[in-house]
Formats: C-alpha cells, structure tokens, sequence
C-alpha cells in the first residue's frame, strides 16, 4: 500500500531477499491497484494478505464444486499473487473431493489378440434370472461360435457339467475367459482348470469389457428371446440356428470357421436364381445410395397428424413385454418433439423423434383422436336381417292358405347338388382336311 501512495522503488530481482519478490509481482499489475478505506484493491477483487489466505481457500471450497467454479468465485471478489496455483493445489489434496470424483477418462482400447486357431480361447459368462431360467452363455474367440445351455444353477460343479460336455464335442481350449463370479473363481473350478491343462483369466471385478465376446453374446441372446414369440426353448434354437449359419466381415460364417462345412437352414432351401441375385445386388446398392441422401434423412425424420408410428414404452414391463407400442401421431410440438396418441384410446405421450419409429402397413389416414379397434373375430351384420321367431308349440298350427309367390330372401340358402351327369357335346364335327405338302 506504501508503494501504491508513494510510489515503486526501482525494480530489484525477483528472487532477492527481503520481499521483493512479492513487490516483484505486484509491479506487473500496479496499474489496476488502489487503494480504499485502508485496504489495497486489484481493479474491484480485495488483495488479501498472506495471513489470511489460508482462511479464504477454506471459504472458496466450501461445497466442494471443483476447481473451475472455485476460479470463477475467486475472481469475484479477492485476489493475491498465485492464487489459481493455490487452488489447484487444495482441490487436488483434498480427500473429501478425491472419494466422490467422477471416472477418469476412457483408456485406449486394447482388444484381445486373434488366437491362431478354432477353440483356442473361449469366453463363458452367465445370464441369470432371464425369462425365468438362468443361462450358460460360451463363444468361441476365434471363430464366434456361440454355444448357450439353459441350467437352474450357477453352482460351479453344475457349470463344469455343461463345459464338459461341449468339451467332449469340441476339444478342451487352451483359454478360459471370464468375469470374476463367484462359481468361476471358486477353488472347485480352478482345480479342475488344472487338471485338464486349460489357464483361466478374470478380468478386474465390474469391468465389462475385458470379457466383452461373452457380453455382446448375452445381449444379443437377451434381445432376440424378447422378440421372439416362441417359448425360450425353441427361440434358443432358433437364434443359435440362426447366429452359427450368418455369416461374419471374412464372409464364412461361425460354423463353416469351426466346422469347415456350412450347416443347412431353411435359407439354403431356397436357391435363388443368378438373376435374382443380380436384383437383390442391384437393389442394395440403390437402397445404400437413397438412404445416404440427405433428402431422405429430412423425411424420415418428418411426421405429419395421423401418421401410424411406434412410440418408446420406458414404463415396467416384463421380459416378454413390447419396447414399441403402435401410436398415432396427434401433433407436431416443434422440430424434434411430437405428441403421439396411444392406440387404441390409449394415453397421450409427447416423445423426441429419436423415440418414434414408422409403422407401416396401418392406414394412413387414421384420425389421431379416434383410433378404432380391429374386431377381428366378429362379422358385420346383415342388411335388414329378418327377425328371429320361436315357434309355439302349444298353439294349434294355423291354415296355409297359398298366395302370391314371395321374394326370395336375403338370408343365404344352402343349395344341395347332386353328382353330376355326363353332357354331350354340341360342337359340330367337320371333315377332316390333309394337306399335301
């Protein structure tokens, strides 16, 4: 403050003793200080002394709201020679901040190392209580085919029966990969990974990724069962039938990888012509490019009133339960959100376009507000239809008396037709005519 009244002393080193590298430091910025009911300010913000700094830190980081916000409050109202420094330093050292930090950045993905051959390391990991059973999930790394067994245990003596099996078909690998569950890092399972020659690896405990194989299995296993509308058993088969016959980015697919032959499914029954295949080719290509415009993306992405749509359901449902519901779109709210009426009679829902998908094959010009019920087991009634009499039995019946000929009704008659018998031609015959060639 002294120097701020009086004026600067000539410029010393900044490391020499005495203070003069705080005086060093305030001679950068003596323009914006001053001095104000005797106390030194640097623009509006308040110079705080040495003595009192430690007590101002405290009172920045109370909420602990990080370092950025701690700056931003900081150059609100005080300020002395390092104080960012400072506050990086606390925020850094304080336990309470490091217990509740969020995650750390990603690391680079460092995928696992293709083996040489088929059923050299396998990933195995369980999928409990899905559709009521719980599941053995196993692929192949080098091959991805993919092998899941239905069990009511997840004990490790009922998790080696079913390895063994599939090790009698195929082979003991040389590597196990799984997750760190408990009926995989028992002693009972690493004792008999011993003996049969085979090393077992577990990733660190609640990361997905290092037994990712296995995981993308399990999720595809899971979304296929609930589209599925067979019984878990046969949708099994049918997705495993399904997932070893597809083919792969090398063009084989798991099973001709595995088995150097390609299993037969109802695809290879049919065998599409070369002209048909010159088509399928052909339209492919057109579809790539259509979709790839941006013209299309537009109209996609536009929904008019009374277009039929699939609407997101986030509300509880269970495993077999629909993700899409069929909607009607009532209105557009603004450019990505749209107010959506649930058929049939059903709530209204506003939904992003992210969360509508299109519904073909409904009608197009359905009213939003009043959506129809398709009653499919009833007919439509017939026009005028002749009212129903009961006979009397009791009463004596009364005297026909003929009159003129009735119409005939409009209730349909069952007509009884005898075999048929044999006609005769009425085609006249004429001579037959030879040519001399």
């Amino acid at each position: 403050m002294r120097h701020c009244r009086e004026g600067w002393p000539p410029c010393h080193p900044p490391n020499e003793s005495g203070g003069t590298y705080s005086v060093h430091s305030f001679r950068q910025i003596q323009d914006s200080l001053s001095c104000e009911a005797g106390c030194l300010f640097y623009g509006a913000r308040l110079v705080i002394p040495t003595s009192l700094q430690h007590q101002v830190l405290h009172i920045l980081h109370q909420g602990h709201f990080g370092m950025q916000r701690m700056k931003q409050l900081a150059r609100t109202a005080v300020y002395w020679p390092g104080i960012d420094s400072q506050i990086m330093d606390l925020c850094r050292t304080c336990p309470t901040c490091a217990e509740h930090q969020g995650n750390p950045p990603k690391a680079p993905v460092h995928p696992w190392m293709l083996p040489e051959k088929p059923w050299s390391r396998v990933h195995i990991d369980h999928a409990v209580n899905f559709m009521g059973h719980n599941w053995l999930v196993l692929i192949d790394a080098y091959s991805k085919y993919p092998i899941i067994h239905q069990t009511t245990s997840t004990s490790s003596k009922a998790t080696i029966q079913l390895l063994e099996e599939d090790f009698a078909h195929f082979g003991f690998p040389h590597t196990i990969v799984s997750d760190n569950a408990t009926s995989f890092r028992s002693c009972e399972f690493q004792s008999w990974c011993q003996e049969h020659g085979i090393t077992h690896l577990a990733g660190a405990p609640y990361h997905r990724a290092t037994n990712g194989a296995a995981e993308r299995l399990v999720q595809s296993f899971k979304k296929s069962l609930r589209k599925s509308s067979l019984l878990p058993k046969s949708a099994l088969q049918e997705f495993l039938m399904m997932y070893r016959r597809t083919p792969l980015a090398s063009g084989l697919s798991p099973s001709e990888i595995l088995n150097g032959r390609q299993i037969r499914s109802l695809i290879d029954i049919l065998k599409p012509s070369p002209m048909h295949i010159a088509q399928g080719r052909q339209s492919q290509t057109t579809r790539a490019e259509t979709t790839s415009s941006s013209s299309v993306a537009k109209v996609l992405h536009s929904y008019k009133a009374g277009t039929p749509v699939y609407a997101a359901y986030y509300g509880p449902r269970n495993d077999k339960d629909p993700r899409w519901v069929p909607a009607i779109v009532k209105k557009p709210l603004g450019a990505r959100t749209i107010l959506v009426h649930v058929c049939p009679r059903g709530p209204v829902w506003k939904r992003q376009i992210e969360q509508l998908r299109p519904r073909y094959g409904a009608d197009q010009d359905a009213d939003p507000g009043e959506v129809t019920i398709p009653e499919s087991t009833t007919h439509p009634p017939l026009q005028n239809p002749a009212p129903s009499i009961v006979p009397d039995t009791t009463a004596q019946p009364p005297l026909q008396i003929p009159g003129p000929a009735e119409p005939m009704s409009r209730w349909p008659q069952q007509t009884t037709y005898g075999p048929d018998k044999p006609r005769r031609s009425r085609r006249q015959r004429r001579p037959r005519v030879i040519l001399d060639v």
